[in-house]
């Protein structure tokens, strides 16, 4: 779809409609995730564990902004090669595979969190409820591994295709395509949302509907929690609003009962980067401590230094020091 291929002018309302979407959405994708990078890296109050992690899924998601502004705003304004190098380019750059490998890098990476969150809030005081620089490691690993393995399909079936002058997947056999089709709904929808809501339901049950010591400390400790609790269950649920309608959309069309064309393709894209982007202002903005190294960096001002880490999730109220529980 794009202004190069003589179409109507419906399609043509299309494509300009959605290179507007995806332009902005490209844009707030690479700066906002760009600032979470550099706020976290060049402070060392914000060096925390699971800051790390939340590093990892910045870059997850540069890399859908990335791939999938190439793919729905500049290859549809380009003269496609064909042949060889056609299906190279589709493989590694104009079909957008990388940027699917980084949306479900993105998925298991916000699953890391709800363990992490897990962990701190249902064992606070043993050894394995601290995220260690050695847990961070494997988390990402395993994230980017098994988004590889699942995603990475693209990198072998992607090549370019002749008749409707666009990448496309091309199957052997089309059971290949409805068992790929309905893995995405598990791999990208039922698993992470089933453990999440798992863990985030125990977290829940643990800091609302269980009795809590009266100390001044620990009440303020269970405010504490419950604020970063708050916090990451909102990016759940946007994750959800995105995934679950995309995911929906192409089960329908496995299914039969719709018929897919590229308008449900670029829907269901466009939600999947929509969550990308929005990342940084759910988790990030929320912060205090975050919005002013966020400001700092910005206005170019630098910030009085200091080695004191803190976590993220800091407010203008005081609060005790927290013992291996820091979460932005």
């Amino acid at each position: 779809m794009g202004p190069k291929r003589g179409n109507s002018t419906i399609m043509w309302s299309m494509y300009i409609i959605f290179a507007v979407i995806f332009s902005i959405m490209v844009i707030v994708d690479l700066v906002g995730n760009t600032l979470v990078i550099l706020v976290v890296l060049q402070n060392e109050s914000m060096k925390t564990p699971v800051n790390y992690l939340l590093v990892n899924l910045a870059v997850a998601d540069i890399l859908v902004g990335v791939f999938f502004g190439i793919q729905f705003v500049i290859t549809p304004t380009i003269t496609h090669p064909q042949n060889g190098i056609g299906d190279l380019l589709c493989k590694l750059v104009t079909g957008g595979v990388p940027g699917w490998v980084g949306a479900v890098a993105s998925v298991f990476s916000l699953v890391a969190i709800a363990i992490e969150r897990y962990y701190a809030v249902m064992f606070p005081h043993i050894q394995r409820g601290k995220l260690t620089k050695a847990k961070i490691v494997t988390f990402v690993i395993v994230s980017w591994s098994l988004a590889l393995l699942w995603a990475g399909v693209g990198f072998f079936i992607t090549v370019y295709n002749k008749e409707i002058h666009a990448c496309a997947h091309s199957w052997p056999e089309d059971v290949y395509a409805n068992v790929y089709t309905v893995g995405w709904t598990v791999v990208a929808g039922i698993m992470p949302l089933g453990i999440m809501g798992f863990l985030y339901a125990r977290v829940v049950h643990r800091l609302w509907f269980t009795n809590q010591a009266n100390e001044a400390t620990q009440r303020a400790l269970l405010r504490y929690r419950r604020r970063v609790t708050k916090l990451v269950i909102a990016v759940t649920v946007v994750y959800a609003l995105c995934w679950v309608p995309e995911l929906t959309i192409y089960f329908l069309g496995f299914t039969g009962a719709i018929h897919l064309q590229t308008i449900h393709f670029n829907i269901a894209s466009a939600l999947v980067f929509f969550n990308s982007t929005i990342n940084p202002a759910v988790y990030g903005l929320q912060s205090s401590m975050f919005r002013k190294h966020f400001w700092n960096l910005i206005c170019c001002r630098k910030g009085r230094r200091t080695n004191q880490v803190i976590p993220v999730l800091e407010t203008t109220a005081q609060r005790p020091h927290l013992v291996g529980d820091e979460m932005v």
